[in-house]
C-alpha cells in the first residue's frame, strides 16, 4: 500500500486493502475504504487541499507558461478555475495540451509550500486533529506528491485521498461522474471542515445534507467567480471571448458572494494565520 510515512493513501478508483492488493470499484460501493477510516482514529479530521493550500501550484504553472512561452502570465491572470477561461492559455484544445507539457516537467516538484503551511499542519496536529489531504490530483501524480509532501510536511499528513476531479479540467466529464465528489469525501470522513482553495469544491460541500463547513483559502482571483459551463464543444479562449463581449472586462462583473446561500457555513481565509484564528475561535465557542 501506498504510504505517508507509514501512513494510508486512498484512490477512489480503486480500493486499496491492507494486503495491498487493489479492488476494482465495481466490486465495492464508493467510499467503503473511507468508511473504514472513520474507525481507525477518533481524533477529529481535517480535511486539507494541496494545490494552492499547501503548494504553490499555479505559481509554477505560471512561471512555466512564461518560460515556455514568452508570456508575462501571474496569480492574478487565474481569473477562473478552468484554465482556458484564462489569458494566454487558448482554446480547450490547446490547454489540454500545454497542461500535458506542465506534467511532463519537474516544475511541480520544485515548488515552494504556501507561506505558513507548515506551521499551521503543526499548529492543528499539536490541537489534536487528524489530518486529511483531499485533493484533485490525478492517480498519475501520487507519487511525485506523495515525495513532495515528504520533503516540505514530513509525517504530517495522515491520509490522502485522490479524487482525480483535476481531470474534469481535460473535459473527462464521464469519468468524473464515477469518481466522489471532495463534498462526498469530507461527509464519508467525517471532517470537521474543509481548507480549500476551489469556490466550486466549496459551494458543493456548503450546500451538501448535511453541509460541510469551508474555510476558502486565500486572496486568489479564481475564487472570487464560478468557473461553469455547458458544453465543452463550445467553450473559447479567453481572447476569443473578449472579443466577442467587445472588450468588455466581463470577469470584473462577476462575484462568487451572491451565490452563496445565507447562513452557509463558508469563511473566507487569506492565509494560514487567519485559519489558525478561525479554529481558535471556533474551539472557544465550543463548536470543536
Amino acid at each position: 500500500m501506498a504510504a505517508i510515512s507509514g501512513k494510508k493513501l486512498y484512490d477512489p478508483k480503486l480500493h486499496l486493502t491492507e494486503s495491498g492488493h487493489a479492488t476494482p470499484r465495481t466490486a465495492a460501493r464508493p467510499g467503503t475504504a473511507l468508511e473504514e477510516f472513520i474507525h481507525d482514529d477518533k481524533r477529529p479530521v481535517v480535511a486539507i487541499d494541496m494545490d494552492d493550500v499547501l503548494s504553490q501550484t499555479n505559481e509554477a504553472v505560471a512561471e512555466w507558461h512564461n518560460d515556455a512561452y514568452g508570456t508575462k502570465m501571474t496569480l492574478d491572470d487565474f481569473y477562473y478555475y478552468y484554465y482556458w477561461m484564462n489569458p494566454y492559455w487558448g482554446n480547450p484544445d490547446e490547454t489540454v495540451r500545454k497542461v500535458e507539457e506542465f506534467w511532463k516537467t519537474d516544475y511541480l516538484d520544485r515548488t515552494p509550500p504556501v507561506h505558513g503551511a507548515y506551521e499551521g499542519l503543526v499548529a492543528l496536529t499539536n490541537l489534536g486533529y487528524r489530518l486529511v489531504l483531499v485533493t484533485a490530483r490525478q492517480q498519475r501524480e501520487l507519487e511525485r506528491s506523495l515525495k513532495w509532501l515528504e520533503k516540505y510536511f514530513p509525517g504530517m499528513i495522515d491520509w490522502m485521498v485522490c479524487t482525480g476531479q483535476s481531470q474534469e479540467t481535460l473535459a473527462d466529464e464521464k469519468e468524473l461522474l464515477t469518481k466522489l465528489s471532495k463534498a462526498d469525501v469530507c461527509r464519508k470522513i467525517g471532517a470537521k471542515f474543509l481548507i480549500d482553495d476551489s469556490v466550486e469544491n466549496a459551494l458543493k460541500c456548503v450546500t451538501a445534507e448535511p453541509p460541510v463547513p469551508v474555510l476558502l483559502f486565500g486572496d486568489y482571483q479564481w475564487n472570487k467567480r464560478v468557473a461553469r459551463y455547458d458544453n465543452i464543444a463550445s467553450e473559447v479562449s479567453f481572447d476569443e471571448k473578449l472579443q466577442r463581449e467587445g472588450g468588455r472586462e466581463f470577469w470584473k462583473e462577476e462575484s462568487v458572494d451572491k451565490e452563496i446561500p445565507p447562513g452557509a457555513p463558508l469563511t473566507r481565509v487569506k492565509s494560514w494565520e487567519e485559519v489558525l484564528e478561525w479554529v481558535e475561535n471556533k474551539r472557544a465557542e465550543g463548536a470543536f
